[in-house]
């Protein structure tokens, strides 16, 4: 399998949805075959994943990288040799895209707050002009996980010629109200920590016990009770590896970053762009999955429908938990390999 990283570094200032310019962003790839025009599928990372879906692993508890190894590769979903896959990273996301954590090239010094907010929107944006950097105006599908999802359906009602198809998997029109607020208060958690120092913490002296909380906490919404049993020998096992996650987490992901996205998150409904949709949707729903009930997706199913959308709604088999979603190569091969045929 061929594999290859870059960064596309813009050359003009990216407007942003709130109405700043953003000057000269950059944005991480990885590629996995040869991606080319019309025959690509674009794979868009969650909340907490990096662009590098296959890895490799890092030496941590915490794995942002190699979440996609149940969809990406020989005889799976996507295999590259048929149909080669471009993971770009998501602006604001720490992983080499611009971020609070990178360095703002006008002044030198990390853009930290003085970043303007990001929205999905502003990140579908910087997606598409990677996608024409790297030669791609046409791509087979874009393959969207949670936060990645949004971006997808927001690259479809930006740029409705871009992809025959977009696949969603634990991802509605918006999150839950409840999911919506928690998300949204991660602004104010870390403010009130004095070890957040405004924003000017030193990168190796980062909020580090709030950013342990909301881990743990986030991880309630990943995880249930179904899949920890069916991961962990015993309730204490599965308390020990949450715990060593969380703290891995708090010392890996810049807690600005982390901030600014669940902001992006929280403030995300795409159903406003529905009616531009041109492109096929496939919606895959876990049936306990608190990021994106099924009863929202399938909400989203009608609204989709009603818009004149050619949509398909699909409750995996198994275990629902959003963090089992892409687990099961099996299960999920079936349903994208026939959509995709049909692409």
């Amino acid at each position: 399998m061929i594999q290859a990283t870059g960064t596309h570094l813009f050359t003009t200032p990216l407007p942003l949805e709130e109405g700043e310019l953003l000057g000269n962003p950059q944005v991480a790839w990885a590629a996995y075959g040869e991606p080319s025009d019309g025959k690509a599928v674009v794979l868009l990372h969650d909340l907490a994943h990096s662009h590098l879906a296959l890895g490799p692993p890092e030496d941590s508890a915490y794995q942002p990288s190699g979440w996609g190894r149940a969809l990406v590769g020989t005889n799976l979903a996507l295999d590259p040799a048929v149909t080669p896959v471009l993971a770009p990273g998501l602006l604001g996301s720490p992983f080499g895209s611009t971020s609070p954590a990178t360095v703002n090239p006008a002044s030198g010094e990390r853009w930290g707050l003085e970043l303007p907010p990001l929205t999905v929107q502003d990140m579908a944006r910087a997606v598409s002009a990677t996608l024409r950097a790297c030669g791609l105006s046409h791509v087979r599908a874009l393959v969207g996980v949670g936060l990645g999802g949004h971006v997808a359906l927001r690259l479809a009602s930006l740029f409705p010629d871009l992809a025959d198809g977009v696949v969603t998997l634990g991802a509605a029109r918006a999150l839950p109200e409840a999911v919506r607020e928690k998300l949204g208060l991660s602004w104010q958690v870390l403010r009130a920590d004095p070890d957040y120092r405004d924003g000017l913490y030193a990168l190796d002296a980062p909020p580090r016990k709030t950013m342990r909380k909301l881990r743990l906490d986030f991880q309630k919404l990943l995880a249930g009770r179904e899949h920890l049993t069916a991961t962990y020998r015993d309730a204490e096992s599965a308390r020990a590896a949450l715990d060593a996650e969380a703290d891995a987490f708090a010392d890996a992901f810049d807690a600005v970053s982390w901030a600014s996205l669940c902001s992006a998150y929280a403030g995300s409904d795409v159903s406003d762009g529905f009616a531009r949709i041109r492109s096929r949707v496939l919606l895959i729903a876990g049936a306990s999955d608190a990021m994106a009930p099924v009863n929202r997706v399938r909400d989203t199913y009608h609204l989709l429908s009603a818009a004149g959308v050619s949509a398909r709604f699909l409750e995996l088999p198994g275990p629902g938990d959003h963090a089992a979603l892409l687990q099961d190569s099996e299960r999920l091969h079936g349903p994208l390999s026939d959509f995709l045929r049909r692409c």
